[in-house]
């Protein structure tokens, strides 16, 4: 009998913590996955590094960003923006992963927030203290873009 009751509360506790995301419409939600497979590009360019790489997918980005049409979430990305614009190819590497750190913390607040699926993943990285976004459905493995040293460092948020 208490494992019945045990199982129940897992269960409702697993359901209620799902059920906490809101729903979107789906032009809405291809918007926002438009902009997490942009953010997919940018994550992959701080593993070959170059800097003006790194600029031109920022780039994409902030535009994937610009076409968000809920006013929501537009408001959520608004300061996003802004950290993109400073993610230059003659900027120091340090400079551009804390400007892409709080990118990430806003997408990962919009994945908390919103119900996008299970095809994106937040991650962190204790050594650097960085969080970041990568698409769990190609890559099983950790893959840290601040750590060149150190790429599989870190683990899943939950």
């Amino acid at each position: 009998m208490k494992k019945i009751v045990l199982g129940l509360i897992i269960g409702l506790l697993g359901f209620s913590a799902s059920a906490a995301k809101i729903k979107l419409d789906n032009k809405a939600k291809a918007e926002i996955i438009k902009t997490l497979e942009a953010n997919e590009e940018l994550h992959a360019s701080f593993f070959k590094y170059d800097g003006k790489n790194v600029e031109t997918t920022a780039m994409k980005v902030s535009k994937a960003m610009g076409n968000i049409s809920n006013k929501d979430v537009a408001k959520l990305l608004k300061h996003s923006k802004m950290m993109l614009t400073k993610i230059k190819a003659d900027s120091k590497r340090d400079e551009n992963n804390q400007n892409y750190h709080m990118v990430s913390m806003a997408l990962i607040h919009i994945m908390n927030k919103y119900d996008l699926g299970e095809k994106y993943s937040a991650y962190r990285c204790p050594m650097v203290k960085k969080k970041w976004i990568q698409n769990t459905k190609k890559m099983g493995r950790v893959h840290n873009p601040y750590a060149p040293s150190m790429p599989h460092c870190g683990g899943r948020l939950r």
